[in-house]
C-alpha cells in the first residue's frame, strides 16, 4: 500500500520531470538555431550530411519528449486516480511504472548529453574549417 507521502513524492517527482522536459525543449530549440546559424553561414557543402543528421536528431529527440510528457502525465493521472480511491488495486503497477518513467528520464538526459556533446564538437570543428 502507498503511503500518502510516497505518492506526493512521485507527484514531486513528476513535476521535477515535466521541468526537465521543458528544459531539454529549450535546449533542443537552442541547438537548432545554432545549426540554423550554421546552415546561414555558407557551410561547406561537406558539412550537409552532418547538419542534416543533427537536424533529424533534434527531430526525434523532441519526439520522444513529447511522448514521455504524454506517458508522464498518464502517470500522474493514474497516481491523482489512485489518491481518489478510484482504483483499489494499483499498488505495485504504479510503483513499477514509476520506476519505468524514472529509468526513461534518465535514458534520454544520457542520449541528449551524447547528442549535445557530439553537436559541440561538430560545431567547433566546422568552425575551424571555415578559417
Amino acid at each position: 500500500m502507498h503511503t500518502k507521502e510516497q505518492l506526493l513524492e512521485m507527484h514531486s517527482e513528476h513535476n521535477e520531470w515535466q521541468n526537465k522536459i521543458r528544459f531539454y525543449r529549450d535546449e533542443i530549440k537552442r541547438l537548432n538555431n545554432q545549426l540554423s546559424e550554421m546552415v546561414t553561414k555558407n557551410s561547406p557543402s561537406q558539412l550537409f550530411a552532418s547538419i542534416e543528421h543533427f537536424q533529424n536528431q533534434f527531430i526525434l529527440q523532441n519526439e520522444n519528449l513529447d511522448i514521455m510528457r504524454h506517458d508522464f502525465k498518464q502517470h500522474e493521472n493514474e497516481i491523482e486516480s489512485f489518491q481518489r480511491g478510484m482504483h483499489v488495486n494499483m499498488n505495485a503497477s504504479i510503483s513499477g511504472n514509476h520506476e519505468n518513467h524514472r529509468d526513461k528520464l534518465v535514458q534520454f538526459e544520457k542520449i541528449f548529453h551524447d547528442l549535445r556533446t557530439e553537436f559541440n564538437t561538430f560545431k567547433t570543428e566546422s568552425e575551424q574549417m571555415a578559417f
